[in-house]
């Protein structure tokens, strides 16, 4: 089976969001059917890491399952180069000045501190690439997104990427897990929600709890939202199962819910910009 990816040309994640997760359900298909599969990514002239990182998950996890899937390069060089830089589609690429390539890596039981060991290496990597401004903001969210996965996921696959913009000042952060996802935590432990961008928003909030004394899923991420959103002027964009939340200084949360398709894992996906001057992200550590 052939499928023609199209992506969006705007910088906005939510439509190439909206659009991966539509081409990600269609591969599945194919897999199901045992079908061969072409990714033909050559009318694609704009993609950012979202696109990027859940599509190079998704080939990496259905070619461990078995799936023989070709990739067709983009016409546009600039897309190809980019591609073929951060690692696409297999991942573990060298890094550049800008950018720490796909990391995909394995769930190893044994190792309980693999999760954070991951992050401190992307941490590691992309510190050096931006500016001192950003303080210790994003070594405070790689650790809670660590914590969270490594906890709450049963997770068997996860990936990882980051990215600089010089010239739009803003540091985008892509984290995928392929586990158990948090509608489906909340469903396991009783917890009830009309719509899987509900749960989401319970877990983003603090809302409910899944275990005694313990926040479920959204306990680290309630203090990074409070970080990327009010200190950093940022977006925060959570897509897990159905259900997407998106989150925005001065608006509204924005709400979604697809009908057919649908992600297996999480996917979070930090946009922050850089700070006028050093934060201090303490006041809202305990918020």
């Amino acid at each position: 089976m052939e499928i023609k990816v199209i992506l969006s040309k705007g910088d906005d994640p939510i439509q190439q969001i909206k659009e991966s997760s539509e081409i990600l359900y269609t591969i599945e298909k194919a897999f199901m059917k045992r079908e061969e599969i072409t990714l033909d990514f050559s009318e694609v002239e704009w993609i950012l890491p979202c696109s990027a990182i859940l599509i190079s998950s998704k080939i990496i996890d259905l070619q461990k399952q078995g799936a023989k899937i070709k990739y067709i390069e983009p016409e546009n060089e600039k897309v190809k180069e980019y591609l073929s830089d951060i690692g696409f589609p297999l991942g573990e690429k060298t890094d550049g000045n800008t950018y720490v390539s796909i990391k995909h890596f394995a769930n190893n039981p044994e190792d309980k501190n693999q999760v954070n060991k991951e992050a401190n290496d992307l941490l590691d990597k992309i510190e050096d690439k931006i500016p001192k401004k950003f303080g210790s903001s994003v070594k405070y969210i790689l650790g809670e997104l660590a914590d969270n996965m490594g906890e709450h996921s049963n997770f068997t696959f996860a990936s990882l990427m980051a990215q600089y913009y010089p010239k739009k000042e803003h540091l985008d952060i892509a984290v995928f897990d392929n586990g158990i996802t948090i509608p489906l935590n909340f469903e396991n432990n009783d917890i009830k929600f009309k719509k899987d961008s509900e749960a989401i928003k319970k877990a983003l909030y603090g809302e409910v709890t899944t275990r005694k004394n313990e926040e479920m899923r959204g306990y680290g991420l309630k203090s990074c939202k409070e970080i990327a959103i009010k200190e950093i002027n940022g977006e925060l964009h959570i897509v897990s199962r159905k259900g997407m939340i998106i989150l925005k200084e001065d608006k509204e949360p924005e709400f979604y819910d697809f009908d057919d398709i649908g992600l297996k894992g999480t996917f979070l996906y930090f946009r922050l910009k850089t700070p006028k001057k050093k934060l201090d992200i303490y006041p809202y550590l305990d918020r």
